[in-house]
């Protein structure tokens, strides 16, 4: 389950909207299997797309977060026009975690990097390793070497 954070700062539980949360499978593979045999050979011949991919892929990363320790928030503002997926705390401050099925936008997260208490930002795709600014690309299996102490 992650809890839904009113503000994206340092003591991230002290924000936590009440009533307010997401919630995840602990095995992607079941999620994946409660959707049909159509999803899951869509999946295995790679023509997978729209929400249905990305919530398979935020729920990933959901598990893998959770796997290595970290309480699982999100961040949710103006009705949710502003929305990231995972923040979670480092010694550097608050950093947002943007998950996208393949590549695209992420306007959410370039909102929340240009606040300067926002040490940077990860954004984990279909693609390859990359830095722009303070925003980190990581492919989504990078997501299990991520750890609490960042």
């Amino acid at each position: 389950m992650a809890e839904c954070v009113e503000a994206p700062l340092t003591g991230l539980s002290a924000y936590v909207r009440e009533g307010w949360f997401k919630l995840y499978m602990s095995d992607v593979g079941m999620l994946c299997a409660q959707y049909g045999m159509p999803t899951k050979l869509q999946i295995i011949d790679g023509s997978l797309s729209g929400s249905l991919k990305g919530g398979i892929y935020e729920n990933l990363i959901a598990d893998i977060l959770d796997r290595n320790g970290f309480p699982l928030y999100y961040h949710s503002k103006d009705g949710g026009r502003l929305e990231m997926e995972f923040v979670v705390e480092s010694a550097h401050g608050v950093v947002p975690v943007e998950v996208k099925a393949k590549t695209g936008q992420t306007l959410s997260l370039d909102k929340l990097l240009a606040r300067a208490d926002v040490p940077f930002g990860y954004k984990f795709t279909g693609g390859n390793v990359g830095v722009s600014g303070k925003n980190v690309t990581l492919p989504h299996y990078m997501a299990v070497f991520l750890r609490p102490c960042l």
